[in-house]
Order: C-alpha cells, then sequence, then structure tokens
C-alpha cells in the first residue's frame, strides 16, 4: 500500500505542477502502481510462468488423449466393420446353402409327384383274371366281403371304458353345482 503511496505522489510530483495536471499525475500514478504491484515480486511472476506452463502441459496432455482416443475409435470401428463384413458373409453363405438345399427338396417332390400320379392310381382298376367272367366276380365279392368284415371287427373291439360308482353324488352331473366338500 505505501508502495502505491509512494508511486502515486510520484506522479503527482512529475506531472501535478501544475493544477489542471493534477488529474493526469494521478491517472499514471494508478498506473505504475497497478503494474508495479503486479508485477514486481519475483516469486510472483514464477508462479504465473509455472501456471502457464501448466496449463500448457495439461492441454497438450489433453490434445493426445484425444488423438489416442479417435485412433482407438477408429481402429475399433475398423474391427466391428470386419466382423459385421465376416457376419454377413456367413449369413449369405447359408443363405445360399438353405436355398439350394430348398431347391433339392422341392425337386425331389416333382419327381415324386411326376413318379405317382394320384389321378391315375384313383382311376386305376384292377384286372380280372382272363379265363372267366365268374371267376372276377367271386374275387370282387370277396375282398368287399373282407372289408366290411373289417369295418365290423374294427367297431366290435373291446374298448376300455370307466365305470362310475351310481350311487356316489360327486359323479352325478346334474348336481355338480350343489355338491360341496
Amino acid at each position: 500500500m505505501l508502495r502505491l503511496l509512494g508511486i502515486l505522489s510520484l506522479g503527482h510530483l512529475l506531472f501535478g505542477r501544475r493544477r489542471h495536471h493534477f488529474g493526469r499525475g494521478l491517472l499514471f500514478g494508478a498506473l505504475l502502481g497497478y503494474l508495479a504491484n503486479r508485477n514486481f515480486d519475483t516469486d510472483r511472476v514464477a508462479e504465473d510462468v509455472r501456471n502457464a506452463a501448466g496449463n500448457v502441459r495439461r492441454t497438450a496432455r489433453d490434445a493426445v488423449r484425444a488423438a489416442k482416443r479417435e485412433i482407438r475409435n477408429a481402429a475399433h470401428d475398423r474391427k466391428m466393420a470386419e466382423i459385421h463384413e465376416q457376419i454377413e458373409a456367413r449369413k449369405a453363405e447359408r443363405e445360399e446353402r438353405l436355398n439350394a438345399i430348398h431347391a433339392e427338396i422341392e425337386a425331389r417332390k416333382a419327381r415324386k409327384a411326376e413318379a405317382r400320379n394320384p389321378v391315375q392310381e384313383q382311376n386305376r382298376i384292377p384286372a380280372l383274371p382272363v379265363s372267366g367272367t365268374n371267376e372276377g366276380k367271386v374275387i370282387r365279392e370277396l375282398a368287399e366281403d373282407l372289408e366290411r368284415d373289417a369295418r365290423t371287427a374294427a367297431m366290435a373291439a373291446d374298448v376300455p371304458t370307466i365305470d362310475f360308482p351310481e350311487d356316489d353324488e360327486k359323479y352325478f352331473s346334474a348336481g355338480k353345482y350343489e355338491y360341496a366338500q
């Protein structure tokens, strides 16, 4: 504070001999006092230099980190693109194999359909022996009898059934909503 007051008085002495120069001297003294107070101490100058150097180091470190991060991200993106290309190639290969298998299946079905035409099978009538007409009729009647007997036997087959006791109220269907346990 004393330093500032000394500089102010020095400014007054240099420029303040006349009354109209008093303001200019006061302003000059204040400016010299501010500058002297701000950078007069060498320790303060060294601290400012250290802070500036630290800021430069921090900025450089951040720039290097950002560059490394960009490089890592670019490498990661390249690897991901390669992986996705491989996946897409496998999918395309699998799709081609499936299409080939489906085409083979369709070709087999078409060959089987050509070999066995259902319309021709339905219209096919078993040939009757040439020796006599009565034998053919007898054979046809026997075949029809066998089919009828097979149907009758299937209907008369022993089918297991469940027998419910008649005196138990639990199995009485009309009163099932009235029964309480």
